[in-house]
C-alpha cells in the first residue's frame, strides 16, 4: 500500500488548498495536483470539489479521508508494537503539554526518564489544552499532559496530581476577604481581573466561578501565560487565579494575599486516545511522571 497517497489526500483536506498542502509536504504543487488527478482517475471518483474556495471534499472524499486516517493510525500502532518487540529502549514519544505547565513538569520528569531511556527521542508540542485534545484525536501526539476535564469521550486519562487553586489578590488591605471563613466570589464583582486566555483549563475554572457568583468580571487584560497573570496580580494590577504549583515555583511562603478556593481542584493528568497502543517506553514515562510529581508533593 502507498501510504504517501493517503498522507497526500489528508494534507490537502486539512489545508483546503493544493498549494498549502504541497508546501507542507515539501513537493511542488503541479506534482501534487497531477498525483491526485491520477488517483481520482484510478478510483473513478472525484475526491475534491475544485469549484469551491476554499477546497472542499466530495462525499467520496469524506469516505476516503475517514478510512485513510484509520489505516494510518493502524500503521502507527503497528510500528509502536514492532519497536517494543525489537527494543523498548528506542523509539520516539511525542508529548503535548500546555506551555505554562511544561516549565514545572518537564524539568522534574525528563532527567529521570532519560536515565532509563537515553535513546528514546522525546518531541515536545506546546499548545492549549483544547488544541492538545484535537491533536490526540488526530493521532499527531502520543500522550498529552493536561488539566481535567477533557471534552472528548475518545480520550482516556490517568490522574497525576491534584492541586489546590488560589485567588491571588493585589498587595493591600484585604480585611473583607480575610475575615470570611469561605471565599465568596460575589464580593469581588467590582474588582479588576487578569485572566489567562480562553482555551486553558484555569480559564474554564475562572469562568465557572464567575458564573456561579452570577456576575461578569471586569477583565482588564487576558494573557497567554499563567505566570504572567500571577506576576501582574502581585504587581497590583488586579486579581487572578493560579494553581498551587505556580506559587511553589516562585518559592514564596508569603500567603498573605493568597486565598484558597476550597471547593475547587486542579487535576493534572496524562491523557491518550482510547484504543491506541501505548509503548513500554511511554508507559514508563507515565509511571515516572506519577512518581516524580507524587514525591514533589509529598
Amino acid at each position: 500500500m502507498d501510504f504517501h497517497q493517503l498522507e497526500y489526500v489528508i494534507a490537502i483536506a486539512e489545508e483546503k488548498s493544493f498549494s498549502k498542502a504541497a508546501k507542507k509536504l515539501y513537493i511542488s504543487q503541479p506534482s501534487l495536483s497531477e498525483y491526485i488527478m491520477r488517483l481520482e482517475k484510478q478510483l473513478e471518483v472525484k475526491l475534491f470539489d475544485r469549484s469551491t474556495s476554499p477546497l472542499t471534499l466530495t462525499f467520496a472524499g469524506e469516505k476516503y479521508i475517514e478510512t485513510a486516517k484509520n489505516i494510518l493510525n493502524s500503521k502507527k500502532c503497528l510500528m509502536k508494537e514492532l519497536y517494543d518487540i525489537s527494543d523498548s529502549r528506542k523509539g520516539r514519544i511525542t508529548i503535548g503539554i500546555p506551555v505554562p505547565t511544561e516549565r514545572y513538569i518537564l524539568p522534574l520528569v525528563l532527567p529521570e526518564f532519560y536515565k532509563k531511556f537515553p535513546n528514546v527521542e522525546i518531541v515536545i508540542e506546546g499548545y492549549s489544552a483544547r488544541q492538545l485534545e484535537e491533536l490526540l484525536i488526530a493521532g499527531k501526539i502520543d500522550i498529552a499532559i493536561l488539566h481535567l476535564p477533557t471534552q472528548d469521550s475518545r480520550i482516556v486519562y490517568e490522574p497525576i496530581s491534584i492541586e489546590r487553586v488560589f485567588l491571588i489578590a493585589p498587595p493591600g488591605d484585604h480585611t473583607e476577604l480575610e475575615k470570611r471563613q469561605k471565599l465568596d466570589f460575589s464580593c469581588l464583582k467590582n474588582e479588576k481581573f487578569i485572566l489567562i486566555k480562553p482555551g486553558h483549563r484555569m480559564r474554564f475554572i475562572a469562568d465557572e466561578l464567575f458564573k456561579r457568583a452570577q456576575f461578569k468580571p471586569n477583565i482588564i487584560i487576558e494573557v497567554r501565560n499563567i505566570d504572567t497573570a500571577y506576576n501582574l496580580a502581585n504587581a497590583g494590577m488586579g486579581f487572578t487565579l493560579v494553581p498551587e504549583s505556580v506559587i511553589s515555583f516562585f518559592n514564596t511562603n508569603n500567603y498573605k494575599n493568597y486565598f484558597l478556593i476550597d471547593d475547587i481542584n486542579f487535576i493534572l493528568a496524562v491523557a491518550y486516545r482510547k484504543g491506541d497502543y501505548i509503548t513500554k517506553a511511554c508507559h514508563e514515562f507515565i509511571k515516572i511522571t506519577k512518581e516524580v510529581i507524587a514525591s514533589k508533593q509529598g
